[in-house]
């Protein structure tokens, strides 16, 4: 969904969540690419 809004590779789409969460001070890091593209 993320992925369809910001038109983002998958590798962009790793960095840019993974800043979100730093932002937000979350302690969490996203799924790598390959495990979002095979979801």
């Amino acid at each position: 969904m993320v992925k369809g809004i910001f038109k983002l590779p998958l590798r962009g789409l790793e960095s840019f969540l993974n800043s979100v969460f730093t932002l937000m001070n979350i302690p969490l890091k996203s799924l790598t690419y390959i495990c979002i593209s095979r979801s």
